[in-house]
């Protein structure tokens, strides 16, 4: 028989795995529906991190609103028509030497060191999707894909947040803020499509 502590260990085992692999075909996989799936797939793993120190309510509006989130995402690219080509600025090869680099380094950084007598989960996890969105945003040269790194890395920046205070009001202002990004990431990926589609057209009539 498994004990409580065994229970815990694989079922922390497993969120950690969850989230490397969402945050895997993010970074690597060159496909807008890929990517805001995934985004979706990772506020679920994001929530049952967060179950260990808040409250199931609190873990289900994290959900809630990330979903909202990608879902404005979603219905942006449809409208924009987004594409899957020139997503990043670097190739397959390197985007795959920057996550196993940022991987080897938060799990180092996390078994290391001691942060606000975090446990090592929630300190692994808010870690790993900080860095990891800040490696989406880095490697994204389409606006949609940049907003996919930023909402990656506020997930994780909620999860330590959290962890740290336990006010009620701060954690739905970051919900809540979640979503303005993503209003915010949309209004600038129509502007740039238009942009396009104006100087298209410009070289039709030229």
């Amino acid at each position: 028989m498994f004990s409580s502590t065994d229970l815990q260990l694989f079922a922390s085992l497993g969120i950690f795995l969850g989230l490397i692999f969402f945050a895997a075909l993010i970074v690597l996989v060159s496909d807008w529906r890929v990517g805001l799936y995934a985004l979706t797939a990772h506020y679920a793993f994001a929530a049952f991190l967060l179950l260990q120190i808040t409250q199931p309510s609190a873990a289900l509006i994290r959900v809630i609103s990330g979903g909202l989130a990608a879902l404005i995402l979603y219905l942006t690219a449809r409208q924009t028509r987004a594409r899957n080509d020139n997503l990043f600025i670097s190739g397959f090869a390197f985007r795959l030497f920057a996550l196993a680099f940022v991987l080897v380094s938060i799990v180092g950084i996390a078994s290391s060191m001691t942060f606000l007598n975090l446990t090592p989960p929630i300190l692994f996890g808010g870690l790993f999707l900080i860095a990891m969105g800040a490696l989406i945003a880095i490697l994204s040269r389409e606006i949609l894909r940049l907003g996919v790194g930023i909402l990656i890395f506020t997930s994780g920046f909620c999860i330590l947040e959290t962890a740290t205070e336990s006010s009620l009001l701060l954690y739905g202002l970051l919900n809540v803020a979640d979503l303005l990004l993503a209003l915010v990431i949309a209004h600038l990926a129509k502007i740039a499509r238009e942009e396009e589609w104006i100087g298209a057209r410009r070289g039709e009539m030229q």
